[in-house]
């Protein structure tokens, strides 16, 4: 259930939320001034202030948790992707520079390019991978040993080279393993049930009026849908609402020469 919410586009996320937060917002204030439980919520008038105050704390630091890891998973998937396109690069450049022959090398690295942006990027969206892109990678491989092999008597640049392919390799992995994972689903139930007490710690402290416990609930209200709104786009790195962008490993295409 949080997972297919997580997975929404962007506004259906954003309204899933927003009706979720307003409609306990307005039971709040049914059952605070309502005909049926008005008196009985009414008599727990005196609450103090400082309720609230701490389960709000309660939820800032859960809230600091769970951004702490999406950030961290955010930052390490963008920085797998410059380095799988950067290592790409480095590859075609070390055969430029050493004078080895590029046009197999070239081709492979352009393809494995192509197989990720159009094939596995689309994939990953379902936290998968793609095969094409594995049977690409492989074939980078051969190209990479098959120039090896044509390159005599130059051991450092051979381990050079393949090195250089396993960087990809490791920076590919890494971009596939951060594509499946997510935090768990009981910090997100417990952000929103934390939520909602602080909803009702705001409904307790303000019970002498209707007009300043509406105003009271709309802020509070307002700002997590805010917070939550902001992190659960952020959640999964290469899913909607918000992937991260393939363009570094397909600018490849354009450094890398053709056919």
């Amino acid at each position: 259930m949080v997972n297919f919410w997580l997975t929404l586009p962007l506004p259906g996320l954003l309204a899933s939320l927003t009706l979720f937060f307003c409609a306990t917002a307005a039971i709040l204030v049914w059952l605070s001034f309502g005909p049926v439980s008005g008196k009985a919520v009414q008599s727990l008038h005196g609450v103090v202030p400082p309720v609230m105050g701490a389960i709000a704390v309660i939820l800032a630091i859960l809230i600091g948790f769970l951004a702490s890891d999406i950030w961290e998973r955010e930052r390490g998937a963008a920085s797998a992707v410059r380095a799988e396109a950067n290592q790409l690069v480095a590859l075609d450049r070390l055969a430029a520079t050493f004078g080895l022959p590029r046009t197999s090398l070239d081709a492979a690295i352009r393809s494995y390019a192509a197989a990720v942006v159009q094939k596995e990027w689309p994939s990953m969206e379902r936290q998968q991978a793609s095969p094409a892109a594995e049977n690409a990678l492989d074939q980078l491989f051969k190209a990479v040993t098959a120039v090896n092999a044509d390159t005599a008597n130059r051991g450092d640049l051979d381990r050079l080279m393949i090195s250089t392919a396993l960087e990809v390799r490791t920076a590919r992995n890494t971009r596939l393993n951060l594509a499946q994972d997510h935090s768990e689903d009981v910090k997100w139930l417990s952000v929103l049930a934390l939520a909602v007490m602080t909803q009702v710690s705001v409904a307790l402290v303000h019970l002498e009026r209707v007009r300043p416990q509406i105003a009271a609930l709309a802020v509070m209200t307002g700002s997590l849908i805010i917070v939550i709104g902001m992190l659960a786009a952020h959640e999964l790195p290469f899913s909607t609402p918000l992937p991260i962008s393939s363009a570094p490993i397909a600018h490849v295409l354009a450094l890398v020469p053709g056919g």
